[in-house]
């Protein structure tokens, strides 16, 4: 008996070694795509007004809603969008909000912002969405967390 334990832990190790378990994100192809953590719900979605019109073989719209779901008292500070490009090693900001430029929603129990509408090119394959929030209160520690859709 203790000879096929010993097996089964062996080879249970090995699997976890040689197919390594890893996170796959959300694409942008089905939308709405989401992508959810014990803080933040991040929605991708069609675009919200039509402001902007897609280009085809340029650029796709997207929408974009951010909803704190955790259970503290927090402040956003920031919020981050990049998207990649296969012909470079950097990532270009799409849009970045801080302090009076959030537009947060004030009808809503917690935290929440919205983007309408935003364009990113049919080349970059990654849209990574940053997140850095404060508790309220005592602590001035600065949290961050990040989403990554692809495309």
């Amino acid at each position: 008996m203790m000879k096929y334990m010993k097996a089964f832990i062996l080879t249970t190790m090995l699997s976890f070694l040689l197919f390594p378990i890893s996170g796959v994100a959300s694409s942008l192809e089905e939308l709405p795509s989401s992508e959810t953590s014990n803080q933040w719900e991040v929605v991708i979605d069609k675009p919200k007004s039509n402001d902007l019109k897609p280009k085809p073989d340029v650029y796709h719209v997207y929408s974009m809603a951010i909803k704190y779901i955790g259970n503290e008292d927090i402040k956003i500070e920031r919020v981050e969008v990049y998207r990649d490009d296969p012909s470079s090693s950097y990532e270009f900001e799409l849009f970045t909000a801080t302090g009076d430029g959030l537009e947060i929603e004030k009808n809503s129990d917690y935290p929440s912002i919205s983007h309408q509408n935003f364009p990113i090119s049919t080349q970059a394959k990654k849209l990574k969405v940053i997140v850095t929030w404060e508790k309220e209160g005592k602590e001035s520690r600065k949290y961050r967390e990040e989403f990554v859709f692809k495309q």
